[in-house]
């Protein structure tokens, strides 16, 4: 029975250190992430820092023709030469624009802390305010990727998404800060199919969609070659009970 009694104990401590180390890892990949965000947000602040400080030079020679471009290409030049490319003459310009459109240091910090720097740089393109700020949230709370961000923004998703409101009943009479967001939001009418190559706007039958789409999968999986077969537009499956 002794051996039993040992074996049952190291089984216990084995559990134990297992519990313990999936503790740690937890505590590290928490620690990193807030370390993560606070790196980001250190270089956000001084991007717009520089921003600020640029526009403030330029309207004290706002006299001088030219002086704006001027400036940047000074401090382009100077900065990469000892920071690197971060500081090309485009990046100089983002920064003064960065501030120009956050111009309130009170609007800064109240920016989520999840967008990384190129995130900001597409957003701020955006000239609707209610647009931007959209943006901002769905980045933080969707966790999209830049290149998620990039193609919502040039497909027109905000934009597409409040056609889609409009379309219900009584929807003109709400306020859309008050509209809830509907699992049809983002099923529907914001859904984009560009790489169909069809024509916009659109104005296509379910079968011509799904003619397209099996199209482009149909040429997919024959790309793929050995150990892929495409069987068959429309393929039949027999089960047990039909």
């Amino acid at each position: 029975m002794k051996p039993q009694r040992s074996q049952s104990g190291r089984g216990k401590r084995l559990a134990s250190e297992a519990v313990l180390l999936r503790d740690i890892r937890e505590i590290v990949r928490k620690a990193r992430s807030k370390a993560f965000l606070a790196v980001n947000f250190a270089m956000v602040e001084a991007h717009w820092r520089i921003g600020k400080r640029i526009v403030e030079e330029e309207q004290k020679g706002r006299a001088r023709a030219g002086y704006g471009e001027q400036l940047i290409r000074v401090l382009s030049r100077e900065l990469a030469a000892e920071f690197g490319r971060g500081f090309s003459e485009s990046n100089v310009w983002n920064f003064r624009q960065f501030y120009l459109t956050y111009p309130s240091a009170r609007i800064l910090y109240a920016l989520r802390r999840e967008l990384g720097w190129t995130h900001h740089r597409l957003i701020m393109r955006v000239e609707n305010r209610e647009a931007r700020e959209y943006y901002i949230r769905e980045v933080a709370d969707q966790h999209w990727s830049t290149r998620e961000l990039e193609r919502n923004i040039h497909s027109l998703y905000y934009e597409r998404l409040l056609v889609s409101r409009r379309k219900r009943p009584g929807a003109a009479r709400e306020p859309a800060s008050a509209e809830p967001v509907l699992p049809s939001d983002h099923l529907k009418d914001p859904y984009v199919l560009e790489f169909l190559g069809l024509p916009m706007p659109p104005g296509f039958s379910e079968a011509e969609f799904e003619a397209a789409i099996v199209d482009n999968l149909q040429r997919f999986l024959l790309e793929l070659g050995k150990g892929f077969s495409f069987v068959g537009r429309q393929h039949r499956i027999t089960t047990e009970t039909k």
